[in-house]
């Protein structure tokens, strides 16, 4: 079980630097991410600088709240909750700039699962190496569209605007602080 908190936590927080913001949008979208062989299909849904990450048939989420600088991963089978401090690398992003971006250059325009999108090579810094990144970014939605590393991909459809119910961004009903379960990636 531990195992499984710290992968989805790393999953989970990875996307975080690389989708969420602080500038408004409200936004809910089917999210498809392929790292390897494995394909996972889930959902996100974005206001302001609140996220929720849903991962599928998983009974973990996650939940960041920009607002109150907190992590939150729900385990939805055991009624508990992990709660983390956001630091500012974690902080959430979904502006074209990603986290620890040195360089971008726009290389074209391009139609990606029926969004008009500007795609960009990225060149982000992370632990004293650089990556390339590329990043196709909607300015119809002002929301990322699709992300590729060298290590995984992300793309989201059936993006909708609006309607995002601010409850989904609060820890359900019931749930108890697991303080022996803190995922080792958010220190």
């Amino acid at each position: 079980m531990r195992r499984s908190i710290m992968v989805f936590a790393g999953v989970a927080f990875f996307l975080f630097t690389t989708l969420v913001s602080a500038y408004a949008v409200e936004i809910t979208a089917d999210m498809v991410s392929k790292e390897g062989k494995v394909t996972r299909n889930g959902k996100i849904y974005v206001k302001d600088s609140k996220t929720r990450v849903e991962k599928g048939s998983s009974p973990m989420y996650a939940i960041v709240r920009g607002d109150k600088n907190l992590f939150w991963q729900i385990n939805g089978a055991e009624r508990t909750y992990v709660e983390a401090k956001l630091t500012p690398d974690m902080k959430p992003s979904i502006e074209e700039k990603l986290f620890g971006e040195t360089a971008r250059k726009l290389v074209g325009t391009e139609t990606v699962n029926g969004y008009a999108a500007k795609k960009y090579e990225v060149t982000v810094k992370t632990k004293n190496k650089n990556e390339t990144i590329s990043q196709w970014f909607s300015t119809e939605y002002n929301f990322p569209v699709k992300i590729v590393t060298s290590k995984w991909t992300v793309e989201y459809k059936n993006i909708k605007k609006g309607g995002v119910a601010d409850t989904l961004f609060d820890l359900p009903a019931g749930v108890v602080r697991d303080t022996t379960e803190v995922p080792d990636v958010l220190h």
